[in-house]
């Protein structure tokens, strides 16, 4: 049964529970699936949005079998929508998302130490099903090790472009971070013996690199664990302990800048960035990065209560994970929430020299989406 009333078209039972959905005038008329308004090759909109009159309303509305009909007082313009189609988009029930690359977040902290996932380098560039487990891991967890890889030049770039593109950013496409026994050139941190604390690339960007790889050609010094600290995790203990401190790091704007000979990049953003629901978004965090906070003098105590007790929550013991990288291993974060970093160690043991590349986190939900469409179709 169809009504009609204060701008909405009402169905009871679409959903088979005899609960009433309601769609609203507009949202119906601007997503006619018909091929006036959808390009029938393109799949996209060619109706503009824009140019819905304010007093649009059905004239009737019938549903046909599967089919809701409906005449508009817009030029008696005819719409078709399925039934089945309707239902996926009912939001008057539920929230529904049509997206296959839509994942589950799992939160972490130390107890994901003895179950990190780990993948074989030949089945990843062999088996899609084994690379969409990689890109579903690097969503849902954030984090990702891979064993087994050549230890040949470039080959990390290689394996960001069989997952997508590599994204480029003012350094290297392809970068080298080496400590050679007694002469290394230390243009960061990174490139030291020093202890490197958990932090995310490239806060310095408005829109940083989704995804942070690194590959070991070789390692072969003592020291140099990896680590790894799920920022989303230790934000969500932050907003539970401390809702305001929480609050003030989603709001105030840290200023972040990296520069090399190729440019000179700086941004200012809260490092707890949020979506226009409210949810952590994106976690910034770099302590030697940031660049002098140029907020006004009431804000400052607060702000930097909030900061060093989320300082603390990143270094608990309880929230990070440390393991070994040898020759052959590739990391992935994903650079939006989960801290990398590494112990000290000891330059005069041995060489370590590993390369590093970047992919847009988009990119990754790509790929997903396109194995998926692929085992959809029966393709390999």
């Amino acid at each position: 049964m169809v009504t009609l009333a204060n701008n909405l078209l009402s169905i009871k039972s679409l959903s088979g529970s005899g609960t009433k959905s309601e769609f609203n005038y507009v949202w119906l008329r601007d997503n006619c699936p018909c091929s006036e308004c959808f390009h029938p090759d393109t799949h996209e909109r060619t109706l503009v949005t824009a140019t819905i009159p304010e007093n649009i309303a059905p004239k009737s509305a019938n549903i046909n079998d599967s089919v809701l009909e409906i005449i508009w007082n817009e030029n008696n313009h005819r719409s078709e929508y399925d039934l089945d189609w309707l239902r996926q988009h009912d939001t008057s029930q539920t929230f529904y998302s049509d997206d296959p690359a839509q994942g589950e977040m799992t939160l972490w902290g130390n107890e994901l130490q003895d179950s990190i996932p780990t993948y074989d380098y030949t089945d990843l560039r062999t088996n899609d099903e084994i690379l969409l487990a990689w890109c579903e891991a690097i969503r849902d967890i954030g984090l990702a090790i891979v064993r087994g890889a050549p230890l040949e030049e470039g080959e990390i770039e290689r394996f960001a472009d069989h997952v997508a593109c590599v994204r480029e950013v003012i350094y290297d496409r392809l970068h080298n971070v080496r400590a050679t026994p007694g002469a290394y050139n230390a243009y960061n941190v990174a490139s030291t013996s020093l202890e490197l604390k958990p932090h995310t690339d490239m806060p310095n960007y408005n829109n940083p690199p989704g995804v942070q790889m690194f590959h070991f050609l070789v390692n072969e010094t003592e020291g140099g664990m990896s680590t790894a600290v799920d920022g989303f995790h230790v934000a969500a203990q932050l907003k539970q302990q401390d809702p305001e401190a929480y609050d003030v790091l989603t709001k105030v704007a840290v200023p972040f800048r990296m520069f090399s000979s190729r440019g000179d990049v700086y941004s200012a953003n809260p490092m707890l960035t949020l979506d226009c629901s409210g949810a952590l978004k994106v976690f910034r965090y770099s302590n030697q990065l940031a660049q002098t906070l140029n907020i006004s003098t009431s804000q400052m105590d607060d702000f930097y209560r909030a900061y060093r007790k989320l300082g603390k929550l990143v270094e608990a013991s309880e929230n990070m994970v440390k393991f070994r990288l040898n020759s052959g291993d590739m990391m992935a974060t994903n650079n939006l929430r989960v801290m990398h970093g590494r112990t000290a160690y000891d330059a005069l043991t041995g060489d370590r020299h590993l390369q590093l590349s970047y992919m847009d986190y988009d990119d990754v939900l790509s790929r997903i989406r396109m194995i998926k469409k692929a085992r959809k179709h029966g393709k390999s």
